[in-house]
């Protein structure tokens, strides 16, 4: 409400409340934005529109799991007729309390489609513009690919995917059905795969050990790889978002590498050492040093990779913030242009040390990681 009342002032920031608060929240709690996002959505729709939910939710009629799933219900169609978004609300509420998480949707889903104003067609049509590819990096060197589609374009690239992979099961084959599916689709979007050409037994798919997941990836990519990793030492490298790499994984990145770029650090802190340009105008060493510095979006929490965001200048140009490797961020899109409405502020009182200031003048410091360092000469046990 008080970020309401605050961007009403100007028309311009109409429709920031829910962004900026999100991540008032997401900073203050340690969460992601999306996740604080879905905080205040839920909350929001709990304490003003769904009553009856939030009673059942206070007198343990429902834990906090199910009560998020009824208000994601409840709220998935339109609130034209009260009388008929009351009684479907307290329907979920009925069904809810005697079942899984699971188990309620997919008989809420049913639900919905018997009450819901707007034909599922039409519906299809506004959904599709949702559609998008997202990437979260996991441990141990790896990270989930998902991809939100129309259920046709989904079930058919699985069915694809799935049947070129039984296609290649066999007594000699040591890999699941499951590690074939992974195989395929790697194979398919980073090799000759990605003309079009998922053969079934045709395919000749290697194991993911082997070097056919690097060709036709044309994507540019941070690997930092330790020098002496590249002659055949153990240290592990750094693969931008995601992480610490195996040394063979490091030396493969590398060697289908067209270029390098040479990072100077200290001998002793492992500081990186920049040069400054005397133009607004960032030079293309300087955008990659910072980068790698940064890995990621400065904002408090924000994991926006530093690859796809914008560089910004902490202090200004037009204030006389120089195009310095110590008064240059990653900011995405999004913390950028907050930054420049004014809702957040940014300090670098060293280079790469963020103290960024939110709209309620609470503080955050954010250092960046590391350059890797070699091993020790006593590893830990673990």
């Amino acid at each position: 409400d008080l970020q309401t009342e605050h961007t009403r002032n100007d028309p311009r920031d109409w429709g920031y409340e829910k962004t900026v608060t999100a991540t008032e929240i997401s900073a203050a709690l340690r969460v992601p934005e999306r996740t604080a996002g879905f905080l205040v959505e839920h909350s929001t729709l709990l304490t003003r529109y769904c009553p009856a939910t939030l009673e059942a939710l206070e007198t343990g009629k429902l834990t906090k799991r199910h009560a998020w799933a009824v208000v994601e219900e409840a709220a998935s169609i339109p609130d034209t007729n009260p009388t008929v978004t009351a009684a479907f609300e307290a329907r979920l509420i009925g069904m809810a309390s005697v079942t899984t998480v699971a188990k309620f949707r997919q008989q809420a889903n049913r639900l919905r489609e018997e009450l819901h104003p707007e034909s599922i067609a039409a519906r299809q049509k506004k959904a599709v513009k949702e559609r998008g590819v997202f990437l979260t990096p996991s441990y141990d060197g790896m990270a989930w690919l998902e991809a939100y589609l129309p259920v046709d374009q989904a079930a058919g690239i699985f069915h694809r995917v799935d049947t070129a992979a039984r296609a290649l099961q066999g007594p000699d084959e040591p890999r699941t059905l499951t590690q074939l599916r992974a195989d395929v689709l790697a194979d398919a979007l980073t090799s000759a795969g990605a003309s079009g050409h998922i053969a079934g037994a045709e395919s000749n798919l290697t194991d993911t050990q082997g070097s056919s997941a690097y060709w036709g990836v044309q994507a540019k990519i941070f690997v930092t790889v330790p020098v002496m990793t590249l002659l055949g030492g153990d240290a592990p490298g750094e693969l931008e978002g995601h992480g610490p790499i195996d040394p063979d994984t490091a030396r493969k990145l590398a060697g289908h590498a067209p270029s390098f770029t040479r990072i100077l650090t200290h001998p002793f802190t492992g500081a990186r050492l920049g040069a400054d340009a005397t133009t607004y105008r960032v030079p293309k060493d300087l955008q990659d040093a910072v980068r790698v510095r940064d890995r990621t979006c400065r904002h408090p929490g924000c994991n926006r990779l530093a690859v796809f965001c914008e560089l910004d200048h902490t202090t200004p140009w037009s204030q006389g913030g120089r195009t310095s490797y110590g008064n240059l961020a990653a900011l995405c899109k999004r913390h950028h242009k907050l930054k420049s409405e004014g809702y957040w502020q940014y300090r670098q009182p060293e280079p790469g040390t963020i103290i960024a200031i939110s709209p309620a003048g609470e503080t955050y410091l954010t250092r960046p990681d590391p350059p890797p360092a070699p091993p020790l000469d006593d590893p830990p046990p673990f």
